[in-house]
Order: structure tokens, then sequence, then C-alpha cells
């Protein structure tokens, strides 16, 4: 993911309360629904890689591991993998040394992606929430012109209520942490086109 452009940061208190995806969008425009229907499949290089524990209905594998359910897609290096309660899935992601964890995911009834990348993802599918810890950035991502952006240190997104937290300064940003997230929004021609004299 390509380095965040320079803009004025925003205070962290009021990221906080941020609803990035909620901005001009139907309150209705979440996660894809469809997505929960589907199977999860996990795929490794590695075939030795892989442990199941059935009683406790953990996985543990590793190796360019990618998980795949819908438009939902996970990579990272090593996940911890487990089902509860039945049907809902859990799992943390970790990346290595310079490859974070990746994940990305098609918004419902929107032509829109949520991309993000951090040092761990988090993905609770029973409360439809994903967390992004360590150097996190996230986009969304449109057919037409550049994505809104943003970067902390942790963000969450919350998939049920179609809205992101931001908590502190990633150490990714340019110059050292300065406790602050940062956010680009880009313009929308449709907004534009509105504004008085136009």
């Amino acid at each position: 993911m390509p380095s965040l452009p320079s803009t004025r940061p925003w205070p962290a208190a009021v990221i906080a309360a941020a609803t990035l995806l909620g901005v001009g969008l139907a309150p209705s425009a979440r996660a894809e629904k469809a997505d929960r229907t589907k199977p999860m499949v996990i795929e490794s290089d590695d075939k030795q890689s892989a442990t199941v524990d059935l009683k406790a209905k953990l996985t543990v594998i590793s190796g360019n591991v990618v998980i795949n359910q819908g438009t939902l897609q996970i990579k990272a290096d090593r996940v911890e993998f487990r089902e509860n309660p039945p049907g809902r899935y859990q799992a943390n992601a970790r990346g290595s040394v310079g490859k974070p964890a990746t994940f990305r995911q098609k918004r419902d009834r929107v032509d829109e992606v949520v991309e993000a990348e951090a040092e761990r993802v988090e993905y609770d599918g029973a409360d439809e929430k994903v967390r992004f810890i360590g150097n996190a950035k996230l986009r969304v991502v449109r057919p037409a012109g550049p994505p809104d952006e943003a970067d902390a240190a942790v963000i969450t997104y919350d998939q049920r209520s179609d809205t992101i937290v931001f908590e502190g300064s990633s150490a990714a940003a340019s110059g050292p942490s300065t406790g602050r997230a940062r956010l680009v929004f880009i313009p929308r021609q449709a907004d534009a086109a509105s504004e008085p004299g136009k």
C-alpha cells in the first residue's frame, strides 16, 4: 500500500469519534452481507505448517496464509483461527518483518472496497468487527478517483454499525510519532458540482 499523502494532522480525540465510511453514504452500506453465508477457505504455501485442535476448534497455520470468504480476504504470515460460536469465526493474523497482514472486503450494496494493512489483524465474525493493530493503514477504494485514506496506531472497523475508530498515530507516518491519527478525504465530483456558483 503506498504511503499516504502529507496533510494537516487531525487531533486523535476528534478522529476517535469519526465515521469514515458513513460520510455521504447510506447507513445500510456496510460489509458485504452475503460473505457471512459463504464457506471460509484457508490456504498456505507450507503443507506442514498447520495444526488443528479439534476439541478447542483452533487452527494455527503459517506460511503466506490466505483466508477467503466471499469478497473478504485476509493475507498474513501466521494465522490463529477459531470457530466460536458455531458458524462465526475469529482470526488473529500476523504479518512478518516488512510484510504486514492485509485485509480486503467489498462493502454491501456500494461499489466500494475497504482495504487495510497492519502488523496484526484481528477479525471477529461474531461481533462483525476488525481491528488493525500496529502501523495500521486503511483505504476506501472506489471505481473512479483516488481513495479516502487514514493511518493510526490502531484502527477498529465495526462492520455492523459501519463506523471506524482511529486510536493514536502510526509509526509509519512521516516524522516522529505525534500522538495523532491522520485522515485524507478526497472530494467527490458530485459534491463539487453542488457547491454555490457551480
